[in-house]
């Protein structure tokens, strides 16, 4: 008898350590008696499940933590344990959702062993919250997604600038050969002529650049915008597809719009997005199909645009979903979901917005509103107003394409610029060591080591070209920040093909400007 004390005793010890255990595990460690109501739930569960111990002991297991969907299969399965005695899940690591006290489920790991004692019979769960683990494999591959997509960007980006280099070439000299035709013709048919040529290869330009404004890696580029500008730039882009896809376009646009401060690239990206999107969306609509694109004046000097389409609209179970990334309506192949995500990150760095409204056409209507900013101040700053009043007396053109170089120096002559072209890097040096130049302009992608090699000897060689010294380049992707590395305390200015009479004038006003 006088065992018996410290026998009681040995057994509360014994009942609060593995008490004690269970409480401490990082799982949910739940028991049951053989009519599966609960008599054991561990500190665990309680954070968990968000039930207190002191109100889950007594309650069905079933109506606890089982999911409504699933209350039939769970008292079906106990009830033939109980008939049969044949377990089907017992011993089993199982996937599958359970419930928590406020009514929402979450993935979980289970695992249910019976347990025999004192002649009864109970069952012990231990289950896993997955969310955590599944929240980490979903953000893993949505690094990897994005990891992907920018692999294909920077593959694209290269293409784009090795393309856009063969392109902008040729673009060059059918730009300076119809100004200069337009210039001297005597003929008005001639005159008419080279401008509807000029025209389209002007056309051809701005459709360049405005693919590569859409891979270029680099700092946004605030100045004076026009918002219209952009939004036709994207029209023009995307106006072959839209024509194909036999998409009506109205253009709704306030041409009394003054001028905000922002990236033209950038909100030209926007733009593109939109427009391409709609396009997307209306492909498999029945005819007509429509397009509306308009632009308007926002309070205290803002402005607005807007992309609507007469397409299917955005499902109501995404509309509030549409700006995260890899959120898309395409169907699977057909799109990242980056893009409106994109455009929102955009935006947001302008201080503006976008945001998916109801429209007058039936589909999907996408808002973008933007703030003024500075405008007038940037404008003033970067935009040149008018020709240089005193040019350069004499210019070194150096471009492996003899008919760039031409078309370059004669450009040059009609600012009053002498210059004359030469098209091999050991021939430029040797013509800096014989006559004094008061600018060169020389091509980037040269063979010899570049414009760059030229760019160190001469500067070496002669210090008054340093600020005098201009690339002319068809690479915007790259270009800019490989220029802007060879000299960071002075960067070159940079002539983007293909060029025009004002672009020279303005470039010309810039190397002015270093005297």
């Amino acid at each position: 008898m006088s065992d018996r004390p410290d026998l009681l005793a040995r057994f509360k010890e014994a009942e609060a350590l593995k008490q004690g255990v269970i409480d401490a595990a990082l799982d949910a460690v739940i028991t049951a008696d053989r009519d599966c109501r609960i008599i054991g739930w561990n500190a665990a569960a309680e954070r968990i499940f968000g039930l207190t111990a002191e109100a889950a002991t007594g309650r069905p297991i079933g109506d606890t933590i089982v999911p409504p969907a699933y209350r039939a299969a769970h008292e079906a399965g106990l009830a033939r344990y109980h008939a049969t005695g044949c377990p089907h899940v017992l011993g089993q690591r199982l996937e599958l959702e359970a419930m928590r006290a406020d009514g929402t489920t979450f993935p979980c790991e289970l695992s249910i062993h019976e347990v025999k004692a004192a002649g009864r019979t109970f069952f012990t769960a231990w289950l896993r919250d997955l969310t955590p683990m599944r929240e980490a494999q979903a953000e893993l591959a949505r690094q990897r997604e994005r990891l992907h997509q920018s692999e294909k960007m920077s593959a694209l980006g290269s293409l784009l600038a090795g393309v856009a280099h063969e392109l902008n070439n040729p673009l060059a000299v059918v730009v300076a050969q119809t100004t200069l035709l337009e210039a001297t013709a005597k003929d008005p048919a001639v005159k008419e002529r080279a401008a509807r040529i000029h025209a389209a290869a002007a056309r051809c330009g701005r459709i360049v650049k405005t693919f590569l404004a859409m891979v270029r890696q680099q700092a946004p580029e605030r100045r004076a915008v026009d918002i219209n500008a952009p939004l036709r730039g994207a029209l023009e882009l995307a106006g072959y597809g839209l024509r194909s896809a036999g998409i009506t376009v109205e253009l709704a646009l306030d041409e009394t719009l003054g001028n905000i401060e922002a990236d033209p690239d950038q909100i030209g990206q926007v733009a593109v997005n939109l427009v391409v999107n709609a396009q997307a969306a209306l492909a498999d609509q029945p005819e007509p199909r429509l397009l509306r694109l308009e632009s308007w004046a926002e309070p205290e000097g803002g402005v607005g645009f807007a992309v609507e389409d007469n397409g299917p609209g955005v499902p109501e179970a995404l509309r509030e979903r549409i700006f995260e990334p890899y959120v898309t309506t395409k169907p699977l192949g057909a799109g990242t979901g980056l893009g409106l995500a994109v455009c929102r990150n955009i935006l947001g760095a302008h201080g503006g917005s976008i945001a998916l409204e109801a429209g007058r056409l039936g589909g999907a209507r996408f808002v973008v509103r933007l703030p003024a900013g500075d405008a007038a101040t940037v404008g003033a700053a970067e935009l040149p107003t008018a020709p240089p009043t005193t040019p350069r007396r004499r210019a070194l053109v150096v471009d492996d394409e003899a008919e760039v170089g031409a078309a370059l120096a004669e450009l040059l002559a009609l600012h009053g610029v002498a210059a004359e072209a030469v098209t091999e890097i050991p021939a430029a040096v040797a013509r800096l060591g014989e006559a004094p130049f008061d600018a060169v302009f020389c091509d980037l992608r040269m063979p010899g080591g570049g414009g760059a090699a030229l760019y160190r000897q001469a500067v070496a060689a002669h210090p008054h070209l340093r600020g005098r010294f201009a690339f002319v380049t068809g690479d915007t992707v790259a270009g800019p920040s490989a220029i802007a590395a060879f000299d960071p305390q002075c960067p070159p200015p940079i002539l983007e093909k293909p060029f025009g009479p004002q672009d020279v004038a303005e470039l010309l006003q810039v190397l002015q400007g270093t005297d």
